[in-house]
């Protein structure tokens, strides 16, 4: 899956999961659910077609082990530094990165493809990728494109037009409003000392 599907489709889930993040989501939630459908990739592609030291573009952070760790990390860092509702996009992207590079082989059941979830405890499955990135560019530019990539563009391109929209002009009013509530709150609480 491409990284715009990613991202469009998490940021999607999430508005439907949190319908109100439209209206109170600051740039710091939706910053950290970008990273987190981005994630997995930014990981294990890396380490396996640059450095060679995974087996697979999916495994050590496509794994459940390893989305398990990140939501007990960011959990915690986001009750520390009050901001878990960004830790909690940040898990949510994760979670959906992993569910939508499952969708292909569970809806075609081909079930040992989907070992990357159980990484290191299952082998990874093999995938026609490349082992590099010179052979990533070869493939991309070699590419026969077909309708199917040209809808997702299409897509991708009206996600991307919404989700600029929320960044560049919601997110900032609620980052304001969530610094007036804040700074409001302290305010009432030195008073009522």
């Amino acid at each position: 899956m491409w990284p715009w599907e990613h991202l469009g489709i998490g940021y999607v889930a999430y508005l439907l999961v949190r319908p109100r993040a439209w209206w109170e989501a600051d740039r710091i939630t939706l910053g950290a659910l970008v990273l987190g459908t981005q994630l997995p990739d930014l990981v294990d592609k890396p380490l396996a077609w640059v450095f060679a030291v995974l087996p697979s573009g999916r495994s050590f952070a496509h794994s459940l082990f390893f989305a398990a760790a990140l939501a007990a990390v960011a959990v915690y860092a986001g009750r520390r530094y009050q901001r878990l509702d960004a830790s909690l996009a940040l898990v949510f992207g994760d979670l959906t990165h992993l569910a939508l590079d499952a969708w292909e082989p569970y809806s075609l059941h081909q079930y040992r493809q989907l070992g990357f979830l159980f990484w290191p405890l299952t082998p990874s499955p093999y995938y026609d990728e490349p082992t590099n990135l010179m052979q990533l560019i070869r493939d991309a530019m070699n590419a026969d494109f077909d309708l199917r990539f040209f809808a997702t563009i299409a897509f991708a391109s009206v996600l991307v037009g919404v989700f600029a929209y929320h960044v560049g002009w919601r997110a900032p009013r609620a980052g304001r409003a969530r610094s007036e509530r804040e700074e409001r709150d302290a305010r009432e609480e030195r008073e009522e000392r």
